[in-house]
């Protein structure tokens, strides 16, 4: 008997009518199963989500502690940079892309933290990963970055350290052992806090 209730028919989604009462009761595993992978679909993307976020809080602690990988790099105006010769100076590595809209909402904070901290001995180096180089250059040139830019055109170097998107931070001590990493934009109250104690 219709009680007059309308429901929508599990094996035709698209029609609506009276379901059968044993269909509707089997098709609740189904059911069961694709809220469980809605659910967690919705709880990896909300941890995504808190990593953007607070990046601050979002630390790779696998790579803390370790000596930071060696590497060379020539900038876009042509100088030849060897992480290692700068050990006796903290630096800060950044991943960026000149396509990256996080990298354009944190590109004056760089900025600005290489003008206060440049200064006091801290070395800003930025690399572009895997990006057009005149891209590149050109972002550079709108946001005003002069500190150390070149490209990871290959995304090597951000391989060795544990790259998993743009932007990234990785704060390396004078003694040239990984500190830190932020995932997502830095801010300027990451930045005294992670340079000041070095300076």
């Amino acid at each position: 008997m219709n009680s007059g209730r309308l429901h929508v028919d599990i094996a035709d989604p698209h029609r609506i009518g009276a379901v059968p009462r044993g269909k509707a009761h089997g098709g609740r595993a189904g059911t069961m199963l694709r809220a469980a992978v809605v659910a967690a679909v919705v709880g990896a993307l909300a941890l995504l989500g808190w990593g953007v976020v607070r990046p601050d809080e979002n630390r790779a602690s696998f790579l803390a502690g370790r000596p930071a990988r060696d590497f060379t790099f020539t900038t876009f105006e042509g100088r030849t940079v060897t992480l290692s010769e700068l050990r006796g100076r903290p630096v800060v590595l950044n991943f960026y892309a000149s396509w990256c809209l996080a990298c354009r909402d944190e590109a004056g904070v760089l900025e600005s933290g290489w003008r206060t901290y440049g200064p006091r001995g801290a070395v800003f180096i930025g690399l572009a990963v895997r990006d057009d180089r005149e891209a590149a250059v050109a972002f550079a040139r709108r946001y005003g970055k002069t500190y150390l830019l070149g490209p990871d055109a290959h995304g090597r170097v951000g391989l060795d350290y544990g790259l998993f998107g743009v932007p990234e931070t990785v704060f390396i001590s004078p003694d040239g052992v990984i500190a830190d990493k932020v995932v997502g934009p830095v801010t300027p109250e990451i930045l005294a806090r992670r340079l000041e104690p070095w300076l």
